[in-house]
Parts: structure tokens; C-alpha cells; sequence
């Protein structure tokens, strides 16, 4: 036997669409935003509902996560990407044509390789954003994918 669905009160939907919707406050604040945005919903309208609570600390969680991620390859980027530059300048010192090689190497990583990850890391929250407003406008309270649960 199955366990019937949980459903978000007709009430609550409309502030929980808007602490989905509250990381578009990333467009306005670059950066800290899309995390500011869900935290200053989920406090403002946590204490209403069960419902609300949970729904603010998945946006929060999910918000978190890939602010986390997009830190992690940002930096793993800015390593690599001096790491290359800085062989390549030494390449360059001893064989001329070893220190193009490597500084087209970096490039060529740079471009083919973390610009389209970034994309992805950025266009990818949008989607499941979108995903748990039209869940949550329906009543269906939303489970973000790829969370960590830093909030339980």
C-alpha cells in the first residue's frame, strides 16, 4: 500500500513559490544573492507551516550546494589555469616552442572545459527552480536534486 502524497496547504503556495523563486535575487546581488535571497524567505516565512520550513531549507540547501560547487571549480580553474600560465613562461624560457604548446593548452582547457562547466552550474539551479515552482504551485512540495542537506 502506498503512503498518500504530501500536499501543500493552498495558503502556503504562494509563499512557497516565492522562496523558490527568491534566488533570482542573484540577478540583483552577483554572488550572494541567489543564498540570500531563499535564507531571508525561509526566515521570514519558516514559523507559518511544516510545509514552508521544509520548502525554505530545500531552496536554501540547493542554493548552498551549488554556490559550493561553482567555489570549488572556480578555484580548481584558477589553479590549473596559473599552473599552465606559469609553465608555459617557463617552457617558454628553455624551448620556445614547448611554452606555446602549453599556454595553447591552457587556453584551449580554459575554453572547451570551464567556461561550459560554469554554464552549466549556472543554467542548471534555474531549471530546478523552475521545476519546483510549478511542482509547488500545484501543491507538491519539492525535493531539489544534488543537495547537500547542510540544513535538515
Amino acid at each position: 500500500m502506498s503512503r498518500p502524497l504530501p500536499v501543500i496547504p493552498e495558503p502556503d503556495r504562494t509563499p512557497a513559490i516565492i522562496t523558490h523563486l527568491s534566488p533570482l535575487a542573484g540577478l540583483l546581488l552577483p554572488t550572494l544573492g541567489n543564498v540570500l535571497g531563499p535564507l531571508v524567505a525561509w526566515l521570514a516565512f519558516r514559523d507559518r507551516s511544516g510545509a514552508l520550513d521544509e520548502q525554505g531549507k530545500e531552496a536554501l540547501n540547493f542554493q548552498l550546494s551549488f554556490w559550493l560547487y561553482g567555489l570549488v571549480v572556480g578555484v580548481l580553474a584558477f589553479v590549473l589555469f596559473s599552473a599552465g600560465l606559469i609553465g608555459g613562461a617557463v617552457g617558454a624560457a628553455g624551448t620556445p616552442d614547448l611554452g606555446a604548446l602549453a599556454f595553447l593548452g591552457t587556453f584551449g582547457a580554459f575554453f572547451l572545459f570551464f567556461l561550459p562547466v560554469m554554464a552549466v552550474l549556472g543554467l542548471v539551479p534555474f531549471v530546478f527552480m523552475i521545476v519546483a515552482v510549478v511542482r509547488v504551485s500545484a501543491g507538491q512540495p519539492y525535493r531539489y536534486p544534488l543537495s547537500i542537506r547542510f540544513l535538515r
